[in-house]
């Protein structure tokens, strides 16, 4: 009975993303590449402000 649920589980996991064409693939992989890029800096950009508010205020 558990070799027939592994037998399942591998099969399954062979089969993800297999439908798939490279091209698609290279697209989705280079989308991911830009959000986290855009994200990384929008997350710098605001500790930068953060950063450069602190440095200001008056105490």
């Amino acid at each position: 009975m558990a070799d027939d649920t592994t037998d399942k589980t591998a099969t399954a996991a062979l089969q993800y993303g297999s439908g798939m064409s490279e091209a698609k693939k290279e697209k989705g992989a280079s989308v991911r590449v830009f959000i986290y890029i855009a994200g990384s800096h929008l997350l710098l950009g605001f500790l930068a402000l953060l950063f450069y508010l602190g440095s200001h205020a008056g105490k």
